[in-house]
């Protein structure tokens, strides 16, 4: 009888003692993945997600340079929203300075070439001013818009080393070339804007008031000059700008387009009148210098001696002690 109590009383304890270990939450056991080290099939997997981000990354600016090529291959410009949508996609906007980035360096290095930021249209009329002083917003925005332009140095822009494009031919590149480089520099020796009067005038002693001589994109024959003028107008060399006057008339005058400036630009304008002007004496040459640089806005002076009295000024400015007189001096360099 005592051996059977004693039994008992041995199977009570052990009994509380395991409804204690079960009710105890400091004595249960954390869980085997809490305490488990990284195994050497773990840092695999993390090494094929960098490799799965650098392929991406490729992928994305493989995207992006064949955009770039074939906008420019239409004279279209690279929009943002076109980079959204055709080449990041569902990666987002966080992806795009280091996609685009990535896409420069490749642009450079194997085409050279690089995308250029395209400057926003000018507000020419009284109302798109007065729309541009009520928006404050404008200044904040992001660039919108590239071209690509030539990285190659000077010596490599003759056309024996870089020839017009042969689509659809050279001859017909060649032609659009020169019509829309001679419309732009018009413009641009004319104050930057030209009426239309002195537009049709103009084309008349080019002998392209009715028609051109580049072939016709959706017809056979030669493209009529109205159709030739609303192309440049789309690819952005040429703005037509339409303003009333207040009494029942417009003035429409021409002005040139962001493409323009940046293709173009004041080089390519004052390059194409020294070559309508030929070779002339070092007197004559420098004269003719201060005629495009005062017809371009930029003073008397030409480009070198601008450059030579730029450094004297800017020097004199930055030994003042004075911060707001530095600010001036170096404004009116700048102007």
């Amino acid at each position: 009888m005592p051996l059977m109590s004693g039994r008992k009383r041995r199977a009570e304890a052990v009994a509380e003692e395991e409804s204690d270990a079960a009710a105890s939450p400091v004595s249960s056991p954390e869980p085997a993945t809490q305490r488990r080290r990284l195994s050497p099939e773990d840092e695999d997997y993390g090494d094929g997600n960098n490799a799965a981000e650098d392929g991406n990354l490729q992928q994305l600016v493989k995207k992006m340079v064949r955009l770039a090529l074939a906008c420019e291959y239409q004279r279209r410009p690279i929009r943002r929203a076109d980079i959204s949508e055709k080449v990041l996609g569902n990666a987002g906007s966080r992806k795009f300075k280091e996609m685009f980035n990535a896409a420069q360096m490749e642009l450079r290095s194997v085409f050279g070439m690089e995308m250029m930021e395209l400057p926003q249209r000018e507000k020419v009329t009284v109302a798109q001013k007065r729309a541009a002083q009520k928006s404050q917003s404008q200044a904040n925005k992001p660039i919108a818009s590239w071209i690509l332009v030539s990285t190659l140095p000077a010596d490599f822009h003759d056309p024996a080393i870089l020839p017009p494009p042969r689509a659809p031919t050279s001859d017909e590149e060649s032609r659009y070339t020169a019509i829309y480089t001679t419309l732009v520099s018009l413009i641009s020796l004319s104050g930057g804007a030209l009426p239309a009067a002195k537009m049709e005038r103009y084309l008349r002693r080019l002998e392209i008031e009715d028609n051109t001589p580049v072939a016709a994109q959706q017809a056979t024959g030669q493209e009529k000059t109205e159709k030739l003028l609303k192309r440049m107008e789309r690819e952005g060399y040429l703005i037509r700008v339409k303003e009333s006057t207040g009494q029942g008339d417009d003035d429409v005058y021409w002005t040139v387009g962001p493409r323009g400036k940046v293709e173009i630009g004041e080089d390519g304008v004052r390059g194409l009148t020294k070559a309508v002007y030929g070779d002339l004496d070092e007197g004559a040459d420098e004269e003719l210098d201060r005629k495009i640089a005062r017809s371009l806005g930029l003073g008397d002076a030409p480009p070198a001696a601008r450059g030579q009295n730029a450094a004297p000024q800017k020097k004199k400015g930055r030994r003042r002690k004075d911060a707001d007189d530095d600010e001036e001096d170096e404004d009116s360099d700048a102007d």
